[in-house]
C-alpha cells in the first residue's frame, strides 16, 4: 500500500463525496479525443497473417478512487502504508466494491469513455483498468487482454502530463512484468502523448467556450 497521510485523506473524501481534481477530469475528455484521431506515439506493431487486419486490443488506465459507501474507508486510510494482513484484507475488499454512479462518480465517468472508444469501432477490444483503489489492476487487465488473442495490446494512461508517479513508474513496471511472463505479446505503451497534441485538443476545448455566433 502507498504512503498516507492527512493531506491524502482530505484529497480524496470532502464532505463524504470522493473527489477527483479538475485535471484528471480533463485528461479522460482529452485522451478520448486524441484517441478517436488516432494520435499515439508510432511504434511498431507486430506483422499480422496476409489477409487480416491487425488486432489490437487497447487498455485504457484510470487513477481510481473508493466508492464512498465502502464501510470500513475510514479503518482503510487508518491503516494505510502498514502492509500488514488487515490493510491488505481491507484494500482488496475496497478494490473489488461494487461501483455505481451514486459511489463513484468517476469511475462513471470513467466507463463512460470506455464504452465509447468500445463503439467506435477502431479495436479488435477495449478493456480498463485502475492505478489504485478500484480493480482491476493493470497486470490484471493485461491478463484479461491476453484473452482476447490480440497481436499487439496498446496501455495507455488518462493522464496527460509527464512526471506523474503512476504514468512514470507503476504503470511501465506492470507492464514488464507482464511481457516478463508473455514474451510472445507485443505490449506498446502509447505515453507520453505529443505536447502539441494536447495544446490542440486544449486550444478547440476552449474555442467552444470562446467563440461567438
Amino acid at each position: 500500500m502507498r504512503p498516507y497521510n492527512q493531506s491524502t485523506k482530505n484529497y480524496w473524501q470532502i464532505k463524504g463525496q470522493t473527489m477527483i481534481p479538475w485535471r484528471t477530469q480533463l485528461s479522460v475528455v482529452a485522451v478520448l479525443t486524441i484517441l478517436a484521431h488516432g494520435a499515439l506515439p508510432s511504434q511498431t506493431q507486430e506483422t499480422p497473417p496476409a489477409g487480416r487486419e491487425s488486432r489490437v486490443t487497447l487498455l485504457l488506465v484510470g487513477h481510481g478512487g473508493p466508492a464512498t459507501d465502502f464501510p470500513t474507508l475510514t479503518e482503510y486510510f487508518r491503516l494505510h502504508g502498514r502492509n500488514s494482513d488487515e490493510s491488505r484484507a481491507i484494500e482488496n475488499e475496497m478494490m473489488h466494491w461494487p461501483r455505481n454512479e451514486r459511489n463513484d462518480s468517476y469511475w462513471a465517468g470513467f466507463m463512460k469513455i470506455v464504452r465509447e472508444l468500445e463503439r467506435s469501432g477502431g479495436f479488435h477490444s477495449v478493456r480498463y483498468a485502475f492505478n489504485e483503489m478500484c480493480a482491476p489492476t493493470v497486470e490484471e487487465a493485461l491478463e484479461v487482454s491476453k484473452g482476447d488473442r490480440p497481436d499487439t495490446i496498446v496501455v495507455t494512461s488518462i493522464m496527460m502530463t509527464s512526471g506523474g508517479v503512476h504514468s512514470e513508474k507503476d504503470i511501465p513496471l506492470s507492464i514488464q512484468n507482464f511481457r516478463d511472463q508473455n514474451p510472445e505479446i507485443p505490449v506498446i505503451y502509447a505515453w507520453p502523448y505529443a505536447e502539441a497534441d494536447i495544446v490542440k485538443f486544449l486550444n478547440g476545448h476552449i474555442g467552444r467556450f470562446t467563440s461567438t455566433n
